[in-house]
């Protein structure tokens, strides 16, 4: 099987092409692959927050357009970019084992690592969404979140000619990207990442006539993760634009589920953890407890 892969061109995409292929391989005798690069919106326009630009999936949509067009068998993708409907064409039909889904504080060099509590008074951290803003705040309503916009590469190169002091970023791209400097890898409650975080999708037709194949090569319990985070999101029906985080892990065949809230100003927040074996099931009664975490700490 000759897989063409579209994904967008940033090292951190291509690495993670090379990840999720490399995994098949062991699992599909014989697998080769070529890469298709596609430059999305979200490459395009560096001078505005994501959730500003007017539309989800900003980075996933052209991309899957090249599978759609005939251009690419499969497209690669973080998960945590996917919206939770795509086109009824398309479905996820791969992926391989998670990277830690954490959130990490990373300092820029010259200043020590610290927890988000314990940063001084005025320190400017480069927290883009909505989300990783309120979380910051919540913890320490002292920092001064800032706007960061570009590739992890180029967030640290940022960070390190002083847009920021600290950079609120994954974990899971930072392993991937070989980054080798101190860093905070933050607890999942409360700094709850969004859902798919360190998950990379390998998306493609219904269809096709390889999808067998490759859901057959899956790694399951990434996928019962990610399942109930896909439903989590399709229920909860919130953009990136709301400070909510959502995620599952897989432990002795049972799923535990992380759910965090937070008013805009992040001066209120609430997490809670549940537990289940349905990933469905589970990512379901999570979007239901993030609601009602959401209306208390928005008073709505």
């Amino acid at each position: 099987m000759h897989l063409r892969v579209a994904t967008r061109g940033s090292r951190l995409s291509l690495e993670q092409v090379r990840i999720a292929m490399e995994y098949l391989k062991s699992r599909i005798p014989g697998l080769t692959y070529e890469v298709v690069v596609v430059k999305t919106l979200g490459d395009r326009v560096q001078d505005r927050p994501l959730h500003l630009l007017g539309r989800k999936g900003v980075f996933e949509k052209e991309v899957n357009l090249a599978v759609l067009e005939g251009r690419a068998d499969v497209a690669v993708h973080s998960m945590k970019d996917l919206p939770s409907e795509m086109a009824e064409e398309l479905d996820l039909l791969a992926v391989p084992p998670r990277e830690a889904p954490n959130e990490a504080l990373v300092p820029r060099r010259g200043l020590e690592p610290r927890d988000p509590e314990g940063l001084p008074p005025g320190s400017v951290v480069a927290a883009g969404s909505p989300r990783r803003r309120a979380m910051i705040l919540n913890a320490n309503p002292g920092v001064k979140p800032v706007i960061v916009r570009g590739n992890l590469d180029t967030r640290l190169r940022k960070l390190d000619s002083g847009a920021a002091d600290y950079l609120l970023a994954a974990e899971a791209g930072l392993r991937r990207l070989g980054v080798d400097r101190p860093r905070v890898v933050l607890p999942l409650i409360p700094y709850t990442p969004p859902p798919g975080q360190g998950v990379i999708a390998v998306v493609g037709l219904r269809d096709w006539s390889g999808a067998r194949a490759l859901r057959e090569a899956s790694h399951k319990p990434t996928e019962a993760e990610a399942v109930a985070e896909r439903v989590f999101l399709e229920r909860l029906q919130a953009g990136c634009s709301t400070p909510v985080g959502g995620v599952s892990r897989l432990s002795g065949g049972a799923l535990r589920f992380h759910v965090s809230a937070f008013s805009p100003d992040g001066s209120r927040g609430a997490w809670a953890t549940l537990w289940g074996r349905d990933p469905a099931e589970l990512g379901e009664e999570a979007a239901s407890v993030a609601r009602t975490l959401l209306s208390e700490v928005t008073g709505g």
